[in-house]
This record gives structure tokens, sequence and C-alpha cells, in this order.
């Protein structure tokens, strides 16, 4: 094997075994001929944070309790770890332990039942069913189409993607460097955020046939879908399906005439979502994000054009081609992960028509109850309460300043205090920072040194006219999304709850949290 091959297939058996131990490393590096150095940069990324026992400080468990589960393993004699997000923020607070995912209620903690292997397996659909229920139908007619791009202004029609994107992903079908790749983004780190696991798990033959359908349009020579490494359930279920698979395109005598899709886990740090941080850590490096120009279109997976979609856009390739063939409008139902401070979380599927406010209520938030929603995220930004009556549509959330991509829904009531619900925030992003550029390193502990002062009335004006500057500052000079990210929404709550933060300085807290 040459060099990159190795440290590639030693990276895998790190992320695979979560290796962390300096012994199991200096084998690893010895059955590949790296240096040992090498390889223990590579666990130290991926598992910095790795205990047997792991609390979600994910803002949805946050919100749920997340601090006091930390306290009563305390009290326990438990010792933990934290981590941010576990994939399964609507049960939240979440804990891990061992491999099982367990949540707190009522004093006690009780193993989440979706999160084990036996009920995944329960729910898996077969190929027959899947075929039973219009799968594939109109798989052939495609495969015989002259010209494929067609299919991919669907997704621009659906809301799904934008036109940039668009341009991107036609060139790259224009080109003649080969071989070319499609990476499925099955990473899903962003707190709050549930259903791409969920379509893994339980839509696993739509992802597959999404995946070739977007793998002929765009005339790629391989399909990788990568998995969070925590969603290993979601690997087992593909694995399994595409076994299934391959025999049925044999059977059809078709295996030949596509592309290969090849299954692999990923480290589950944050940042390794982004699409060239995802593509470094396939590639067998850290997670880290690269410098653009070039974009992965152009040279992405070994230097050649590639393409990374997420999971929900490509398993809504076969309804948006079925909706075509049968003369229906060209639309989708996006799936929102709704948390916080509801009645109902869970995973909620709805028209992009749908009021902001009406997804709340079917949730069980109450309107005048709601003081303020992350819509998108986290990482996209904060909307005010006077604000919610929009509907979820590209363009109205684009007047917002949010990104609906992730369709992470997370609502705050009233009695929460915006100062301590951001100091948790930037302590999210903080903690997921790779540190590879200063505006986001040395940013997101800057802002948080400066909210735990203003959480305790000991800032000042003039901490805020700083703490503004430096989020401005990482939103114009990041390298990536979650130095922009970190800075963008902390300025979000800074203009809309400017009131709460000098309330703060002047010793008092609106809703109660702190100086009682």
């Amino acid at each position: 094997m040459d060099y990159r091959t190795r440290l590639r297939e030693a990276s895998k058996e790190i992320i695979e075994r979560r290796v962390t131990s300096d012994e199991d490393l200096r084998k690893i590096a010895d059955k590949y001929n790296l240096p040992l150095s090498t390889v223990k940069t590579l666990s130290t990324f991926y598992f910095h944070d790795y205990s047997e026992t792991q609390v979600c400080m994910g803002l949805p468990c946050i919100l749920k309790g997340a601090r006091e589960v930390a306290k009563e393993l305390e009290r326990r004699g438990i010792k933990y770890s934290i981590t941010y997000c576990l994939g399964h923020c609507d049960k939240g607070p979440v804990v891990r332990m061992g491999d099982k995912h367990y949540t707190y209620v009522n004093g006690e903690f009780r193993e989440i039942e979706e999160s084990r292997s036996d009920y995944v397996q329960s729910q898996y659909e077969s190929l027959d069913k899947y075929i039973a229920r219009g799968g594939y139908k109109y798989f052939e007619k495609f495969l015989n189409e002259d010209n494929k791009l067609f299919i991919l202004e669907f997704l621009v029609k659906a809301g799904l993607i934008g036109g940039g994107a668009l341009s991107r992903f036609k060139a790259l079908a224009g080109s003649a460097n080969r071989p070319k790749y499609l990476i499925v983004n099955g990473h899903e780190g962003e707190p709050g955020g549930f259903k791409d696991r969920l379509i893994m798990e339980r839509n696993t033959h739509q992802l597959l046939e999404g995946a070739l359908l977007l793998s002929l349009a765009l005339g790629v020579d391989e399909v990788i879908i990568a998995v969070n490494e925590r969603f290993r359930n979601a690997k087992a279920m593909i694995d399994r399906a595409l076994d299934e698979l391959r025999r049925f395109l044999a059977g059809k005598g078709l295996l030949n005439r596509l592309p290969v899709i090849t299954v692999s886990l990923v480290g589950s740090p944050y940042i390794v979502g982004e699409e060239t941080a995802l593509i470094n850590s396939l590639e067998g490096n850290r997670g880290e994000p690269r410098l653009r120009p070039p974009d992965p279109t152009e040279a992405g997976l070994f230097g050649k054009p590639t393409a990374v979609i997420n999971v929900e856009v490509v398993a809504a390739m076969p309804v948006l081609l079925s909706n075509y063939y049968e003369g229906r409008e060209i639309e989708i139902e996006k799936y929102f992960c709704i948390t916080g401070d509801v009645d109902r979380p869970g995973l909620y599927r709805e028209r992009l028509t749908v009021g902001l406010n009406e997804l709340l209520a079917k949730a069980g938030a109450r309107e005048e109850n709601v003081k303020a929603v992350f819509v998108g995220g986290v990482s996209s930004g904060l909307v005010h309460s006077s604000r919610i009556r929009i509907r979820l549509t590209p363009d109205e959330t684009r007047k917002l300043g949010v990104f609906l991509g992730p369709g992470v829904v997370i609502a705050l009531s009233n009695n929460r205090c915006i100062v301590d619900v951001m100091l948790e925030v930037e302590r999210f992003f903080s903690h997921e920072s790779c540190g590879r550029c200063e505006p986001c390193r040395l940013g997101t502990k800057e802002l948080v040194d400066i909210l735990e002062r203003v959480s305790v009335g000991k800032a000042s004006e003039e901490d805020l006219k700083w703490a503004e500057s430096v989020a401005r500052t990482m939103m114009e000079t990041s390298l990536c999304g979650l130095g922009m990210s970190a800075g963008k929404v902390f300025l979000d709550a800074l203009t809309q709850f400017r009131d709460e933060f000098e309330d703060h300085i002047k010793g008092v807290c609106r809703a109660g949290v702190h100086f009682r």
C-alpha cells in the first residue's frame, strides 16, 4: 500500500474502533508503517472528548436539564465527559453510557428505545416493501434518458438547493476530469438535528435510489455514503440495504451500468460535517476545513471533482422524479426537527409553505409564550418572537438571515435568559472549533469569556462593543462556516435582545435566571 492508502486505512480503523489508548495506537502505527505521532494526532482530533460516559451539552439537551444530569452523575461518582449532539435530541437530556443511550426522567436514567439495535432493525424497510410502495418505479426510464441533467433542476424548484449549487453541480457533470465522486453527507452534527439519522435508518432504500439517480445525473464514478460514527445503527442498515440492492440490480443486469456505492464511518466532531472537512476525513486526514477556492466540485476527494450532498436532499430525488413523470407539481415535504421549549418535540414533515408559528403550534408551543427561535439550528440564526409568523420558504427565511437547510428548530420560551442561552451556544462553538484559523479559535473563546462576565453582571458596555467587533471579525475572516456562524448568531442575539444584555451589565436578569 502507498502512504495515502495506509493513512486512510489507519484512520478508518481508529474511527471504527474508537481507538484512544497509547498501546492500541502504537499497534496501528506499526501495522500501517506510520509514525506514532501521525496516528495519535488522528485519534486526539476525532476522540479528544471520548469517555465511556458522555453527557450531551447541545442546546436542546441543556434546555431539558443536561447540567442537572451532570451533577447527578457526579453525585453518583460516575466519571463523564461532555459532548455535543448524540443524535437523539428530541429525547433530551441524553447520556451515552458505553454503547447505550439514556434520557434522564424523574430522577432515573431510562434507555432510549429507538437507539437500540434491535429496535432499529425492527423498523427497517426491506427492498421488496420499498418497491411495493413505488420504489424504483421510474428508475430504468430515467436510466435510459439521453440527458439526465434535468433532474438537478428539481432540487432548486423544490427549494432544496440554490442556484449557485446548481451551477457548480452542472459544471461537475460536464467535467472530463476522472474519476468523479458523489459524497452523501450523513454526518448531521448540528445540535437539534436527527432527521438524516432517521432517514438512513428507516428510509434506507429511498436514500440509495436517490444516490443512484443523482450519480447518473452527475456522471460520477463512485458514491460514498459518509456516516457519523455515532450512527452505527444507520451504517448497519445501509450495509444491509446495499446487499439487497446489489442482488436486485445484478438480477436485472444493471449492476455494471451503475457507479459503485460504498459506506464509510467518519469522525463525529461537529466540524467534520463541513464538506471540505468531510473530504479530508474520508481521505484519512484530520477533519479540518480546506481553503477555497477551489470548490470541491472542481477539486474534492483525492483532488477530483466531488459533489457533497446531504441525506435529506438525496432521499428526496425518487419522490421528485415520480412527481415529474406523473405530471404533478415538483415539490417536497421537508423534515423539521423541533426541540426546546415545546410539549411535543420530534420530527415533523411539512410543506415549505408552513408558517413558523404553525409549526411551533404543532409541537405544542403557545405563540404568546415564545421569546425566540433558532431556525436552521444554532449555526444558522436566531429569530425574535415578533417575526415568527413567516412562511418557511427559502425566500422568506433568507430575508430573516437564516438558513433552513438542516431543518432544526429550537424554541425558547419567555422564561429563558438570552444571555444564558447564548453562553451555552458559544461554549458549543468554542468546544467544536478545530483551531485551524485564529478568528475562530480565539474569537469563540473571547465570546465565551465575555458572556460569562455578562451573565454574572461583571461586564461593561465596552465589553459588549468589543464582543460585537470580535463577532464581526469572525464572520468576515474565519476559514469556514463554524467561526462565521459563531459570530453571526451572537450578533443576532445582541441586535434583537440588546436590552437584556444591558440589563445584565446592571445586575438585572429579566428571566430571573441570574442574580437571585
